[in-house]
């Protein structure tokens, strides 16, 4: 079971249930947690005035529980007076009914000792009295009734020191009890007095305390409904602004000029000392251009279309690089590209043009294919002649380049997806390798240090538990078990079987 615990080491709120003895320190927490329950689970963003009403109501009920709370301390209050009042007027009959015996049955010399003894007994009582009646956690209380009860105390001891040095007659007995009586009766009084001066005071302590927190807690409620207001208003100010902003998605060219942004981050991230500029907004110079030292320039279209791009966005590429004197990356994010390849390499002007299907922001597409630029473009240089824009090259050998870098590149998509299975697949047919009758049969000749899964009943050897527990369900040997009776034993004897090829074996069988 486990053990629960309240501390506080704060000196505020340790001081204020000191002074409010009455007040159950784990009551009142139970009901602030309540409050503050209620609050976070409605408490959000767009905090209502239903929130503030409701904790108005709860604060209503914290009211209604001090309330409650201010009535019981009246009544204990009451009861507290009453019993100490008449527990004390008992204890004084019992001491005057033994005193008056005292006084006369016993000579004077006897006196003395007797009724102090017995005023010593009185106080015994009260103490205990005192202890059972105040509360335990009121110790200022209970230490002025005990400071009264000892200044009682002492002056019976000196009333009854003058009666015996004086002349005992009848007027002085009836002095001495009158005396006493008085005495008794003015600290029964003071006591009294004593307690509901300190219960009244702590119940006005309360009252202020309460008064204060309630209007701390209105106060509160008011900036919670400014608060409330607040965030409402920010609220359907934010609605609106996603709602413009997905009414700006609709539109082809807010849509794509998100999507140059993120290619642009795209290219910030793999070429970190490259210049980038969008210059999508520039007439015939794409959407993108890429300049890096000692590599080609590359002009990049990006279309993030919902459907294949058209011819007449292909024409215009081409004619933006024709313009632009520089190589191009044209990038069909979503889907593919009309009369084009993934993948596809043209020529253009010395030129090398790449375009590339269903790319969906791959950050090693985007790599892979300015990659293959930069290095057909380099390979195109070299075999330019100086003198000239001819090349030493056939259309043919161009073509069959173009098909060697399209099977390249996807020969090495499919070797990377390759290696990420090779290894499963391995370990499959790893596995299939066995020699299950072998096994089986060497198993009965030899100890094996691997772990074999071999039924009991007919020595079944399993690759795996799951094999195992498959067999054990349909072994017809299991199923033959029957219990050993008294019958003898059954005895088994070799005999020799010879076959057509004169080869002999020895078989064991059941008689």
């Amino acid at each position: 079971m486990e053990n629960f615990s309240l501390t506080c080491n704060n000196k505020k709120v340790w001081a204020f249930y000191q002074e409010h003895k009455n007040i159950d320190f784990e009551s009142m927490n139970i009901i602030f947690v309540d409050i503050m329950l209620n609050l976070s689970q409605d408490m959000n963003s767009s905090l209502s005035n239903n929130i503030a009403a409701q904790l108005l109501n709860n604060v209503k009920s914290l009211q209604s529980q001090v309330n409650s709370v201010s009535d019981s301390l009246n009544k204990l209050q009451a009861e507290t007076i009453n019993t100490f009042g008449n527990k004390f007027n008992e204890f004084k009959k019992e001491y005057f009914e033994d005193v008056k015996m005292i006084l006369s049955t016993n000579t004077s010399d006897k006196i003395a000792p007797l009724v102090k003894e017995y005023n010593s007994i009185l106080l015994d009582k009260i103490f205990i009295m005192v202890n059972d009646v105040i509360p335990k956690n009121n110790e200022n209380l209970n230490k002025q009734i005990q400071e009264n009860i000892k200044v009682l105390h002492n002056s019976m001891n000196e009333d009854t020191n003058k009666l015996v040095n004086s002349t005992i007659n009848k007027k002085s007995l009836d002095d001495f009890i009158n005396l006493l009586d008085n005495k008794i009766s003015n600290t029964i009084s003071n006591s009294q007095q004593m307690i509901n001066t300190i219960v009244s005071s702590s119940e006005k302590r309360l009252d202020t305390t309460i008064n204060q927190m309630k209007t701390s807690t209105e106060k509160h409620i008011l900036d919670i409904k400014d608060i409330s207001s607040s965030n409402q208003s920010t609220q359907v100010m934010l609605q609106n602004n996603v709602g413009e902003l997905l009414k700006k998605m609709e539109v082809s060219s807010c849509k794509g000029k998100m999507s140059e942004n993120v290619l642009f981050n795209i290219l910030q991230s793999l070429y970190s000392t490259a210049q980038i500029d969008i210059v999508g907004d520039q007439k015939e110079t794409g959407d993108i251009m890429l300049t890096r030292k000692n590599k080609p320039t590359i002009l990049i279209e990006n279309k993030n279309w919902s459907r294949n791009v058209i011819q007449d966005e292909v024409k215009k590429f081409i004619r933006d690089v024709e313009i632009q004197g520089c190589c191009g990356l044209f990038l069909s994010q979503n889907y593919g590209i009309a009369n084009k390849e993934n993948f596809e390499i043209n020529i253009n002007d010395g030129n090398v043009l790449l375009y590339v299907h269903e790319v969906r922001n791959d950050a090693e597409k985007i790599r892979i294919a300015i990659d293959m630029i930069d290095n057909f473009k380099y390979k195109l240089d070299e075999i330019i002649i100086n003198n000239g824009n001819s090349y030493t090259i056939d259309k043919e050998v161009l073509d069959e380049i173009n098909k060697e870098y399209q099977y390249f590149v996807s020969q090495k998509l499919l070797q990377i997806k390759t290696v990420k299975d090779f290894g499963q697949k391995m370990i499959k047919q790893i596995e299939e390798n066995d020699f299950p009758s072998l096994e089986k049969f060497l198993s009965t000749r030899y100890a094996f240090s691997s772990s074999k899964y071999v039924c009991e009943f007919c020595d079944f050897v399993g690759k795996n538990q799951s094999a195992m527990s498959a067999h054990k369900r349909g072994c017809k040997s299991k199923l033959n078990v029957v219990t050993i009776d008294d019958t003898p034993p059954i005895i088994s004897q070799p005999i020799i079987v010879s076959t057509e090829k004169d080869v002999s074996a020895k078989k064991i069988i059941k008689k």
